[in-house]
């Protein structure tokens, strides 16, 4: 349980798309890094990974934020939004955890690596994927950490580019998505209303 991100995908995804995401995802590298969102390789350590073969990170395990043993195992708050401090994030508690207003960390950023792969192999692949018409889960927990933020771009820019191919749903509301739509739309001139997020069907056109 926690907050998670999940899509769809094709196994394999065609070189011309995956070089289109790769583009508008490291434009909005640099904003993200102002946003203070600063990536890491998968583990959390090193560099990100973002190629024409894969795009792989994490937040940074060693961040040097305060350490806050009350973040623990965070869920945004309705109207959460923005990234910031931990000292006073906590607005609430949910089921196993607290309720945050905004993306921070414990004192440490990272969570769990979101790894988008241009193709997949059958190793790789989740036995559901056959029964969705060839389309591949995978999903990532954030923890609601700064780099979330990084996430949903990434998601955002592949639904952007991949259309019905690709297919999102989230344990956060469409609110949550905000932040993302407005950095898409400022850096890659998407269009805010392009997309909403259901937590029950998925990423869809409005």
């Amino acid at each position: 349980m926690g907050y998670n991100h999940y899509w769809r995908r094709p196994l394999e995804i065609k070189r011309d798309a995956f070089s289109l995401i790769v583009a508008d995802f490291r434009r909005c590298v640099l904003a993200l890094d102002d946003a203070g969102v600063v990536l890491a390789g998968p583990t959390g350590e090193g560099l990100p990974r973002i190629d024409q073969d894969v795009i792989a990170f994490n937040g940074v395990r060693h961040c040097g934020h305060p350490e806050n043993e009350a973040i623990c195992i965070p869920f945004p708050s309705e109207r959460a939004s923005g990234v910031g401090d931990s000292s006073d994030a906590i607005v609430g508690s949910w089921s196993i955890g607290v309720q945050i207003r905004r993306r921070t960390c414990n004192g440490d950023c990272s969570y769990e690596s979101f790894i988008l792969e241009r193709i997949l192999t059958p190793e790789e692949t989740k036995p559901s994927g056959a029964r969705d018409g060839g389309r591949h889960l995978d999903d990532c927990k954030t923890g609601f950490r700064p780099y979330d933020l990084a996430v949903q771009c990434a998601l955002l820019v592949s639904k952007h580019h991949l259309g019905d191919e690709f297919y999102v749903y989230s344990s956060g509301s469409d609110w949550h998505w905000n932040d993302v739509r407005r950095m898409c739309y400022v850096h890659l001139g998407y269009p805010l209303s392009e997309f909403r997020i259901d937590r029950d069907a998925g990423l869809v056109e409005p």
